[in-house]
């Protein structure tokens, strides 16, 4: 089996995460350890992607004004709204995550655990081109959450989450969010031209689950996913070794 270490954040900021996902990225391309981490956000915050102008989407000066937190990603895709999720992260070689050498991206592969992580919640979760009427409904959007793409996954047709990737020669990194819930209210204070009807075709956990568990239980959840779709032994790895770089 593989080894992997395994970083549990405590909540914070935007900026402290986005920044600690480069890091390890960067830390894995001198040393080759693959990480997995799961992490939150201490408080509402927008990530948008590498090529995105934060300000076509956002009003950024409500932002600052009310301490919303507006940081750049190291990956593509979106706007994407953090609240009440789950958020993780992991960095690797292809192979660790069964990626066949002849194919630049495999989602099927990459993100059979985040299937595994809903079907354990009893949830049936499948990528979005598999749902019925898709074709009907898919659309790239600068907002995350009102864009439908074929490998964004979904549960009863609706889309949950977003996930956005980095690579370099043979090295994947990848980070994603598991909404326990999305205060529609609170994004669209802030989102220039936030579609009247997203939430129509976005979800969050505690809308498909009649009992909700507790979040360290999710959390928990998630990680034997990965461990069990990629054949991985974790071991636990101290943040201020990655923090260090922060510096």
């Amino acid at each position: 089996m593989k080894e992997f270490k395994l970083i549990h954040s405590l909540p914070a900021s935007a900026e402290y995460n986005m920044a600690l996902d480069k890091v390890i990225f960067e830390r894995y391309l001198e040393d080759g350890g693959p990480v997995f981490r799961i992490y939150r956000f201490s408080q509402p915050s927008f990530t948008y992607g590498v090529s995105q102008d934060p300000s076509s989407e956002l009003d950024l000066e409500r932002c600052a004004l009310e301490g919303i937190g507006v940081v750049k990603r190291m990956t593509g895709g979106g706007v994407l709204f953090h609240s009440d999720e789950i958020t993780y992260s992991f960095v690797c070689s292809k192979f660790d995550v069964g990626e066949p050498e002849g194919v630049f991206v495999s989602y099927r592969e990459i993100c059979a655990f985040l299937l595994r992580f809903y079907q354990s919640l009893g949830l049936k979760a499948d990528f979005a081109f598999c749902s019925q009427g898709f074709k009907e409904i898919s659309v790239t959007h600068p907002l995350c959450s009102a864009s439908h793409e074929k490998f964004d996954l979904v549960i009863n047709g609706r889309k949950i989450g977003g996930n956005a990737q980095k690579r370099k020669r043979q090295v994947v990194f990848q980070h994603g969010s598991i909404p326990f819930s999305i205060d529609w209210g609170l994004m669209a204070r802030y989102v220039k031209f936030m579609p009247s009807d997203i939430s129509k075709h976005c979800t969050a956990l505690n809308q498909e689950l009649s009992a909700f568990p507790d979040k360290d239980l999710l959390e928990r959840k998630l990680i034997n996913a990965f461990a069990e779709i990629f054949s991985v032994n974790f071991k636990e790895d101290k943040e201020l070794v990655y923090e260090a770089s922060l510096a």
